[in-house]
Parts: structure tokens; C-alpha cells; sequence
């Protein structure tokens, strides 16, 4: 999992205005293959010597600081585009979650009166969490999965509780093929991190799009070679939000009582 248009709690951010959460299922016999397979494509587009600490990130390809501005823009979105075919022709899916912050901000207000902001990664989560528990109960053999995600010490204490009580909440919500409590890991010790970076920042701007916010020109090619692979499950978003709200409360932050 990564996440990409993260502003914390900051939901107006005015060059953010949607956030993103993208999951990449990755049996683990194709973890090896899918791993060389990067490598190779980051040789070929990126040849040594790279710096120590290189690593990819969708921002930096798109706008290009440090060892990438010296790559044409034609050159780093053809590395973009063949590192999302690599996906597509491995036949693999992405499931993703984005959510206009104006709209969810308001949604938080109506819902919690005005003081009360939650990080709409902890929204997005369940989301995603819970089409990819009924994605993996799909396949063949009904796998279990285990959550890696990229280090974000602003949430992950409460995504790691979020994912324990969805272990243990019976009923749809219920995490049944997920195990152990999810890891947080440095992104530049996992390819396959950062190709769920490239599958988030990809699905935030073909959302930002959507809502009809303007993309650069030279992302379109980005946008076609996202569409195959993305997973269409069936959110449980109502479900979701009566559990977030009911969390809340629990939590001594729903609804205030309003003074005369």
C-alpha cells in the first residue's frame, strides 16, 4: 500500500486536492520476479551511477528534482509508463481509494461539528482494506495477505489499531484474510513500494481529472496505461462511514451537543 496527495489534517491544501490510497496484490510467488523485473527497467532508463539513496517516486519523476532532472520528461513518463505495464503484463490489479478532501471535510463537519479532523488516510483505509479482503477470498485457494505500506508516523499507530479491530469486527467490515497487524517500512528498501507509489500518485491523477482538475499533457500516456489495471470491487462505504462515525463517538470525539 502508499498513499500519494497526503496533507495530514490540512484539507484545504489548495496543490493537493484530492488524497489517494492504492494497494498492490502481490502473490508471493511472483514477489522475486516482479522485483527483477523493476530492476531491470530501472537500468534501463536509469543507468548506474545512481546515487546511494536513489530511489523512484512518482513526484519526482513527474516533477523533476535532484538526479532526475537530468532526464528528459519524454524519458522519465516512458520509464513510468513501461513500470505500469510491467504490472498489466504480469496480470497484476490495482485497488485504490480517493477522496476529494473538500468534499470529506465537509462530510466531517455535518458529522462531527467542526473541531473534529481526521486524516482521510484512516477513511481510505477500511476502503481499500476491504475490497482487497474480498479480492484475495475471490482468488483461487482464497490466500491470506499481509499489509506493507510505506512509513507515514502521522497515522501508523492508528492504522495499525484500525486494522486489529477490523480483524476482530464481525460482519462485512471484517478483515477474515488478512494477517498479523500490517507493516511500516522505508519505501527505498522495497521495489515493490515503489511501484504501489507509482500506482497511487497514477490513480490520484486520473481522480483529480475526473473531479476536473487539470493534468500536464505528458501524463495522459500515464492515465491509459493505468486503466487495465485497475481493480473494480464494491466499496462498503456505508458501512464504513456508520463504523468511523461510531468509532468516533467511542473515541469521546463524535458530535458535540450544540448550545442554545
Amino acid at each position: 500500500m502508499d498513499e500519494s496527495g497526503n496533507s495530514g489534517k490540512n484539507l484545504a491544501h489548495p496543490q493537493q486536492p484530492v488524497f489517494t490510497l492504492a494497494a498492490l496484490p502481490v502473490a508471493e510467488s511472483a514477489w522475486i520476479g516482479l522485483e527483477s523485473g523493476f530492476q531491470a527497467l530501472i537500468e534501463k532508463y536509469f543507468p548506474a551511477a545512481r546515487p546511494d539513496a536513489f530511489e523512484v517516486h512518482a513526484n519526482e519523476l513527474v516533477n523533476p528534482r535532484g538526479f532526475f532532472r537530468a532526464f528528459p520528461v519524454k524519458h522519465r513518463m516512458g520509464f513510468f509508463v513501461e513500470a505500469l505495464q510491467l504490472l498489466e503484463n504480469r496480470k497484476l490489479q490495482v485497488i485504490q481509494r480517493s477522496i476529494l478532501k473538500e468534499r470529506y471535510l465537509t462530510w466531517l463537519k455535518n458529522t462531527f461539528g467542526p473541531d473534529v479532523l481526521i486524516n482521510p488516510h484512516l477513511a481510505a483505509f477500511p476502503l481499500v482494506a476491504h475490497v482487497v479482503n474480498d479480492y484475495l477470498k475471490s482468488l483461487n485457494g482464497s490466500p491470506l495477505g499481509i499489509f506493507i505500506s510505506d512509513e507515514n508516523r502521522d497515522i501508523m499507530f492508528d492504522v495499525e489499531k484500525t486494522h486489529q479491530i477490523l480483524r476482530d469486527t464481525p460482519g462485512r467490515l471484517h478483515l477474515g484474510q488478512i494477517i498479523e497487524k500490517g507493516f511500516f517500512i522505508d519505501s527505498r528498501k522495497s521495489l515493490l513500494l515503489q511501484m504501489a507509489d507509482l500506482c497511487a500518485y497514477a490513480c490520484r491523477r486520473m481522480e483529480e481529472k475526473r473531479f476536473g482538475f487539470a493534468i500536464k499533457p505528458f501524463e495522459t500516456p500515464v492515465l491509459e496505461a493505468l486503466q487495465p489495471l485497475l481493480y473494480r470491487g464494491v466499496e462498503a462505504t456505508g458501512d464504513v462511514l456508520v463504523w468511523l462515525e461510531s468509532e468516533q463517538k467511542r473515541s469521546g470525539q463524535g458530535p458535540k451537543p450544540r448550545g442554545r
